[in-house]
């Protein structure tokens, strides 16, 4: 039924839930899994270059996510799932999560839904239309 699912991570607040789905689905449908994390990059403190302290917190942020896609391959190996990883730093998330979509040509996108401020809930629920309306495959929109 699904042979190619990604699992994406777009808020800086979420849990295991939406990979535990889809790390399952994955084993059930014998599928390629894909994991995603996709955050807004910090804009510089200067609009036309990054200072020595911008690139920290951006090398801080990559080591963050790199080291948290490097815990979901490894509970993918134990449960015998192959899993590619990919991350995105950018200023638009929506876009960059349907850009990956199509051309890997994903079947069934998890996305996560954490409990988040009126203001965050807002803002990723504008994330959360545009995927849904954008990719052409079956969103599944965990909600924690």
């Amino acid at each position: 039924m699904f042979k190619n699912i990604a699992v994406a991570i777009i808020t800086p607040t979420h849990t295991k839930k939406s990979f535990e789905m889809g790390l399952r689905l994955a084993k059930k449908f014998d599928a390629n899994l894909s994991v995603i994390e996709c955050v807004y990059k910090i804009p510089p403190k200067f609009y036309f270059f990054e200072t020595e302290s911008d690139k920290k917190i951006t090398e801080s942020q990559t080591k963050k996510i790199k080291d948290e896609l490097k815990k979901w391959k490894e509970l993918a190996a134990k449960e015998g799932v192959k899993i590619n990883t990919k991350f995105a730093l950018t200023d638009a998330i929506a876009h960059w999560v349907i850009d990956y979509v199509k051309e890997h040509k994903i079947d069934l996108l998890v996305v996560d839904y954490p409990k988040l401020s009126i203001i965050e809930a807002n803002h990723h629920d504008d994330i959360i239309n545009q995927i849904h309306h954008k990719s052409h495959c079956h969103v599944l929109t965990m909600k924690h």
